[in-house]
């Protein structure tokens, strides 16, 4: 496996050199192309996966067929449709390539075995926590020259992958709104 599987066994939590060993025999690389899907609406979420290289996005289509947005992910980002992963119901989402992408899989099933085989594996909950932080925040009452100016400090990659269009759907406004944003800061 790749150098990369280190930067997920990080991520994931503290483990031991054996308990290293079990999570790496449970992962499985996957490769997507662009426009692959991950996850389509309808399907239950049975990963959690780790976004190696590539970027991948994450929306529902709304009642005019437009890409509402919900998450947008880059490396290093924690990927997962957390609602269907934990109901085990149907998944409201999709979560597409946006383009060729890597990622680390780790199955439902393989999760239950690693928890069965060490309570240590229980730190992969925090990938949930990880990812409902990065889905709620731009759900609460930040102004847009906020919202833009928390991903230029954070997330900078993302202007660089994705087109206005998607980061002002994430962002919860207008394509319109954005360009002001981008305007007043550029300015500022």
């Amino acid at each position: 496996m790749p150098v990369i599987v280190n930067d997920f066994i990080t991520k994931a939590g503290y483990y031991s050199d054996d308990e290293q060993l079990l999570l790496k025999k449970e992962l499985r690389l996957v490769k997507l192309h662009k426009g692959d899907q991950l996850l389509s609406k309808g399907q239950v979420c049975s990963s959690l996966c780790y976004l190696v290289s590539g970027t991948m996005y994450q929306y529902k289509i709304n009642a005019d067929l437009e890409k509402n947005i919900i998450d947008l992910n880059i490396p290093n980002d924690w990927i997962i449709d957390k609602e269907s992963f934990t109901s085990r119901g149907p998944s409201e989402f999709y979560i597409e390539a946006f383009e060729d992408t890597t990622l680390y899989e780790l199955t439902i099933d393989s999760i239950h075995d690693l928890i069965a085989k060490s309570q240590s594996f229980l730190q992969l909950g925090k990938a949930f926590g990880e990812v409902s932080s990065r889905l709620n925040f731009f759900d609460n009452n930040l102004s847009p020259d906020e919202k833009y100016q928390y991903i230029l400090k954070h997330k900078p990659y993302l202007i660089q992958k994705f087109p206005q269009k998607l980061i002002a759907s994430y962002l919860k406004i207008t394509p319109e709104t954005l360009s002001r944003v981008r305007n007043r800061i550029s300015k500022g």
